[in-house]
């Protein structure tokens, strides 16, 4: 085998190990979300999974739905980001923007610019589990989608 091909196969076997590392890493750094205090009682609930609870992004539940305060007791001042939440759309939408860019995000999606002011984050994106389904749907699919909301007058 020639030096060239040799330094070659060594540079790929080199990159493949750093990305089957990564990824390992991305699927094990979960720890300082899923230790957080609040999943003492929520655990029941599942462990936060996917990209939102990469140790790198420093998140905490607090990070989304505020500080404990007075909870476990009703009413308290945590956010709940749910169809049925009380919180105005806008509310919801801002915390997601902390981190997240508008342009960006409309730069992905042009639906994300359209639906704003009206819809919540929540409506469409899954943030606790470890895909975001709305992420895996096709176009057909995610058409199919909008039609929950959105329906052809004739």
């Amino acid at each position: 085998m020639s030096r060239i091909n040799w330094l070659l196969m060594l540079s790929v076997s080199v990159l493949s190990l750093a990305l089957m590392s990564q990824q390992a890493h991305c699927n094990d750094s979960t720890e300082q979300i899923n230790n957080d205090s609040c999943m003492k009682c929520h655990k029941r609930n599942g462990k936060m999974q996917g990209h939102h609870a990469l140790d790198e992004l420093n998140l905490s539940c607090s990070s989304c739905h505020g500080e404990k305060g007075n909870h476990p007791k009703k009413p308290n001042e945590l956010m709940v980001f749910s169809a049925d939440s009380d919180l105005a759309v806008t509310t919801q939408n801002q915390v997601c923007l902390t981190c997240h860019i508008p342009k960006k995000l409309a730069d992905t999606e042009w639906t994300h610019n359209v639906h704003a002011q009206k819809v919540a984050c929540s409506a469409c994106h899954q943030l606790h589990p470890q895909t975001d389904r709305i992420m895996t749907l096709t176009t057909k699919q995610r058409s199919d989608e909008c039609q929950r909301c959105h329906s052809v007058q004739r």
